[in-house]
C-alpha cells in the first residue's frame, strides 16, 4: 500500500503541482531531476542536468520482477567514474566498487512554491537492486542507461541468500523453505493468491 504524508495529500489536491524525481544509489550516489539540487534525509541530491528520463513506476498488489531503466545525458566520464567508485572516508580515496545488488530507491518529492519539498517527505516508488549500465557515446552526445532491478528477481544479488532450494539445502539441510521457488503457477499478492 502506497502511503502519502497528509502535508503531501493535501498538496495533490491543488490545481497544479511541481514535482521532482529522488533517486539513491546505494548510500553514496544521489541525484534529482530537479533544476536544481535537493536536499532531503541529509543528503543533497545532485542537480546537473544528468537524470534525463524516467519510466513510468507501476505499483501493484502482486508481487512483480519488473526492472527499470532509468536515463542519464550529459554522461560525461566523471558520471561512469562514479559508476565504478565510491568515497572511502577511511582512506579519503575513491576506491573501486561493484555495485552490483547495491540497493536503489526511486522517490516522488511534492514541491512549494519556493521550491521546498512539502512536508519533508517523499514518497517511495521503486526499491531495487542496482543490475548493470550502459554508456553510449557519439559525436554529439553521451548518455547513461542504468538498470534497477527487483530484489524478488535476482535474490542472489545478497550476500547470504540462497537461490535455490539446493543452494538452500546445501546451507541449511531440511530447510523447505525455497521448495517451490522454481515454480510459478499464479500470481502471488500481498497476503493472498490473486
Amino acid at each position: 500500500m502506497l502511503s502519502v504524508p497528509p502535508g503531501v495529500a493535501a498538496a495533490l489536491q491543488a490545481e497544479t503541482q511541481c514535482f521532482a524525481w529522488l533517486l539513491k544509489i546505494s548510500d553514496d550516489l544521489f541525484f534529482t531531476n530537479h533544476s536544481v539540487d535537493l536536499a532531503y534525509a541529509g543528503q543533497t541530491y545532485k542537480s546537473e542536468g544528468d537524470l534525463l528520463g524516467v519510466p513510468a513506476v507501476v505499483r501493484e498488489r502482486g508481487i512483480k520482477l519488473q526492472s527499470l531503466t532509468i536515463e542519464f545525458s550529459n554522461a560525461d566520464g566523471v558520471m561512469s567514474y562514479y559508476l565504478r567508485h565510491r568515497f572511502d572516508a577511511g582512506t579519503s580515496e575513491y576506491v573501486p566498487v561493484e555495485r552490483t545488488g547495491d540497493i536503489c530507491e526511486l522517490m516522488l518529492v511534492l514541491l512549494d512554491d519556493d521550491g521546498s519539498i512539502i512536508d519533508g517527505s517523499a514518497v517511495s516508488l521503486y526499491k531495487g537492486a542496482f543490475d548493470t549500465w550502459t554508456e553510449r557515446d557519439t559525436d554529439s552526445a553521451a548518455s547513461i542507461s542504468l538498470r534497477i532491478t527487483s530484489p524478488w528477481a535476482k535474490p542472489n544479488l545478497t550476500a547470504g541468500r540462497a537461490t535455490s532450494d539446493h543452494n538452500q539445502q546445501d546451507a541449511y539441510p531440511n530447510d523447505t523453505f525455497f521448495e517451490f521457488a522454481h515454480e510459478e503457477k499464479n500470481t502471488i499478492g500481498w497476503g493472498a493468491e490473486a
